[in-house]
């Protein structure tokens, strides 16, 4: 079965990133049978569709969710672990592709609607006021186009910052947005590079009157009737870094448990790595660093891995064997 994961990384306590199966269940169920919650309209609405959205140099994987241009609901998704104040930054990055205008706010319409956020809070008791970096759509001023705005937070009155670039409906957009908790500001950035370094934001806004949150913890999808339209969203991923969150690979850990899996020394002082498990079949070994780079593979059967062209830092060790798959923190020293 296909599925889409939501990964979270704190860059500073290297609390590498954690996975959500968000999409696993059947193509066509609501999102409820994922693990999200609706906070507010009527459960049934916000659903899976089956494949993925594609984007050039993104590895994309699993179901994607789409919003409709009936029913209202709204749903959220926790992360274990918030990203704090303290972090500077929080990102979200999606691929979507709105699929037609219908239902759509027009181009003169100063607000539109939005279809996804970060939030404080998370469950059924979430609320609007505590949702921030809301992402907005409405009407392009051409045909069969749609623009996107951005809005920081909430607090009267709404004053949404919308871009005017006119993008066609049908093709799969990358999308990053950022939060600046200093400056209480929301960024965002369309198509930018793929594992590239962060630029020029296509648009700001720090409008909303509200303060910044202490800290945000889940991801949210709007669909509110008919306003938010018909939109496909896949690939989400939320992180504190702009590195993690416009990587070309998703990396998960403990994915399915490799029985007897030992991973040693760690941290790693004398150039060999040891990992055994309860069996003696091979074990393909990749080695990432925390932007998501990989920096060696091997296959190994329970002997050694040398490690001593790596620099002394913090890894991730991806293990596979068979069809199991391991992913831990790895420390050279």
């Amino acid at each position: 079965m296909k599925k889409i994961t939501l990964l979270l990384l704190l860059s500073t306590s290297l609390s590498f990133a954690q996975a959500f199966d968000v999409f696993t269940a059947a193509a066509g169920s609501n999102l409820n049978a994922n693990g999200w919650v609706t906070h507010s309209g009527t459960s049934g609405f916000v659903v899976t569709a089956e494949s993925s959205l594609t984007y050039p140099g993104l590895t994309s994987t699993g179901n994607k969710a789409v919003i409709s241009s009936t029913g209202v609901e709204d749903v959220n998704l926790a992360s274990a672990t918030p990203i704090l104040a303290a972090e500077g930054t929080a990102y979200y990055s999606a691929l979507i592709n709105v699929v037609n205008t219908t239902g759509l706010a027009l181009n003169t319409d100063a607000t539109g609607n939005f279809f996804m956020f970060m939030g404080t809070g998370a469950g059924a008791s979430a609320t609007v006021g505590a949702f921030n970096v809301r992402l907005y759509i409405r009407n392009g001023s051409v045909t069969n186009t749609f623009n996107l705005g951005i809005l920081n937070n909430s607090g009267a009155p709404i004053t949404v910052s919308y871009g005017a670039t006119n993008y066609p409906i049908g093709a799969t957009l990358f999308i990053v947005a950022k939060f600046n908790f200093a400056t209480n500001t929301a960024s965002l950035f369309v198509n930018p590079t793929i594992g590239g370094s962060e630029g020029v934001a296509t648009i700001s806004n720090a409008t909303g009157v509200a303060l910044a949150p202490a800290s945000v913890g889940c991801i949210g999808f709007r669909q509110q009737s008919p306003t938010t339209g018909n939109i496909e969203i896949d690939e989400v991923r939320i992180g504190a870094t702009w590195a993690y969150v416009t990587a070309a690979t998703l990396l998960k850990l403990d994915q399915n448990t490799i029985a007897g899996l030992k991973v040693y020394p760690n941290p790693v002082t004398n150039g060999n790595l040891y990992i055994t498990s309860n069996n003696s079949d091979a074990k393909s070994v990749a080695i990432y660093d925390i932007l998501g780079k990989q920096v060696a593979k091997t296959t190994t059967t329970n002997s050694a891995v040398n490690v001593s062209q790596l620099k002394g830092g913090v890894y991730i060790l991806q293990i596979t064997e068979n069809e199991n798959t391991t992913t831990r923190k790895l420390i050279i020293e």
